[in-house]
């Protein structure tokens, strides 16, 4: 993701060399710029104060201006590790070309919390409620009297990013060994005296089995429920490249059929 940022927009707004030392740079370890499913879209950044004695006291991202504040998830913001309330329309408020930011003269997204010392280090996340295309956003810093601009970050541009479902059938053929063990569990033993006991003086057979073994032989019908199922795990995506024009994509018109193999 990193190489394809770089060619696309920079990963860092560098004001180090001016009235106004900060850099904000594109956070991508926190960022999901691909959300897949049941993700939202987010942008984070690493806001730090460099150098003083000029300080932050407040920055705007250049977003797509079709953004509005009801387009936005979670917003959170940290100040050297520590939570800061967020209050949408307060302290991170949308500005636009007929309400620009009164004291910079900016427009975007307003975050109004600055920095105090150099090394001071301010965290910003928001989400997207809609998936947009990732490209060039301008940074503008306010600190004291001083304004900076022109530097620009990798941020949500106007293009949105539709997303499409479709649904695939393939016949598989499963095969599952099974083994049944049968077990026989005798139960009680009835003796029945059969005529009168035999009393005489002859001694009884000294090479005898201690006991009678018989073999009974019954047959088992076995139901045995099997239920199958299956689970998917899509692979690398490939893309194949159509030529370019200028009239916008033309569809084959299948609907997203996909033919099973």
């Amino acid at each position: 993701m990193a190489n394809i940022l770089q060619q696309a927009c920079p990963l860092v707004a560098d004001y180090t060399d001016t009235d106004v030392p900060v850099t904000v740079a594109l956070d991508e370890a926190n960022s999901i710029l691909d959300p897949g499913p049941g993700e939202l879209q987010r942008f984070c950044y690493i806001v730090t104060q460099v150098e003083e004695p000029i300080a932050l006291s407040h920055w705007l991202l250049g977003i797509c201006p079709d953004i509005t504040i009801e387009d936005l998830g979670e917003v959170s913001v940290t100040i050297n590790g520590e939570e800061q309330e967020v209050i949408l329309g307060d302290n991170v408020e949308i500005r636009t070309e007929e309400n620009p930011d009164p004291t910079t003269g900016c427009v975007g997204l307003k975050f109004d919390f600055g920095l105090e010392e150099a090394g001071d280090v301010m965290t910003v996340c928001f989400e997207l409620l809609v998936t947009r295309q990732i490209g060039s956003n301008n940074v503008c810093l306010k600190g004291g009297q001083e304004t900076e601009t022109g530097e620009t970050v990798c941020g949500p541009v106007c293009g949105i990013i539709e997303e499409c479902e479709t649904t695939v059938f393939q016949e598989i053929e499963v095969c599952v060994p099974i083994t049944v063990t049968p077990r026989a569990h005798v139960g009680d033993i009835d003796v029945t005296c059969c005529g009168e006991a035999d009393v005489s003086t002859n001694m009884c057979p000294m090479n005898s089995q201690p006991s009678c073994t018989f073999f009974v032989r019954q047959n088992l019908c076995v139901e045995v429920p099997i239920r199958f199922s299956a689970t998917g795990e899509p692979g690398q995506e490939v893309v194949t490249c159509g030529d370019p024009n200028q009239e916008g994509c033309t569809c084959n018109g299948n609907g997203g059929e996909v033919t099973p193999q």
